[in-house]
């Protein structure tokens, strides 16, 4: 049966555009994308790297829109209000009761069926370097209704385990959540996406021992993070839906990352499981 899009969806403008969204009274500038001559499979929430630039991560990603038919959402998020351990490390540890920007995703999900008026669509969390780790943090700390995260290239991880401090790991999260937040964690819809190049070593010692601990460079941590993801699952007997590829002769490359087979088959992955439920 042929989708028909309600009054709202259609008065979203084909390709690209400027929305606004009202979350936890805070006004957040979208930048949009919508693709023509299709019927929308899709929300991409597309989270831009330390640069903030989520008009450059919009434009990016049309490529993939048009692709699987998924309307882009590229939330601005300027570095001024949202400062590293803001954005990076989603806001955790809790600072002065502020809210944790991670916390804004579940009401951005909900802001975009609203907007597209398709709430049946799955909603796909992109995010790349700082913002890999954003939505890593997430995952970890303040999952939504989102049907799959795919991170890429991210510096740092949050580890499944309870001896790391919040946010690379749940020691210091409220112990009476800590074990649920981690076995869902390890259950969440989770793509992690590499690049082969992506070699260099980052985050001296004296920055971020945490990460370092990790691996030597971005390649190093994924690939650890997620065989230590895999194993803590098993051990904890709780369902493992992790995933992770490499993309061939990519480094630290936000464009080159979007424009991947490997990014898009993941998105087709997580629609396809989710038509088929």
């Amino acid at each position: 049966m042929a989708q028909v899009p309600s009054a709202r969806a259609a008065e979203l403008p084909v390709g690209p555009s400027l929305q606004k969204a009202v979350l936890f009274g805070q006004s957040v500038s979208m930048v949009a994308f919508r693709p023509p001559y299709c019927q929308l499979r899709a929300i991409l929430l597309v989270m831009a790297a330390k640069d903030r630039d989520s008009w450059a991560y919009r434009n990016d990603s049309i490529p993939l829109s048009r692709a699987v038919c998924g309307i882009i959402f590229s939330p601005n998020l300027p570095e001024k209000e949202f400062p590293t351990w803001q954005y990076q490390r989603g806001g955790f540890p809790i600072r002065n009761n502020e809210l944790p920007a991670a916390s804004l995703i579940k009401p951005m999900e909900q802001w975009a069926w609203q907007e597209t008026g398709l709430p049946q669509l799955p909603i796909i969390l992109i995010g790349h370097s700082a913002g890999a780790q954003f939505l890593d943090r997430v995952a970890a700390y303040a999952p939504a209704d989102e049907a799959e995260v795919i991170i890429m290239n991210p510096a740092t991880y949050v580890e499944p385990e309870t001896d790391s401090p919040v946010p690379y790991g749940f020691n210091g999260w409220p112990e009476t959540i800590q074990q649920t937040s981690l076995k869902h964690y390890l259950s969440e819809h989770l793509t992690i996406l590499l690049g082969s190049d992506d070699v260099e070593t980052t985050l001296g010692a004296g920055r971020i021992a945490q990460a370092m601990g990790q691996g030597r460079n971005r390649l190093e941590r994924g690939q650890w993070a997620f065989a230590q993801a895999r194993e803590q699952a098993y051990r904890l007997n709780v369902p493992f839906n992790w995933n992770i590829d490499i993309v061939p002769n990519t480094g630290h490359d936000g464009q080159k990352m979007l424009a991947s087979p490997e990014l898009r088959e993941a998105v087709e992955r997580a629609i396809s499981r989710v038509s088929s439920q």
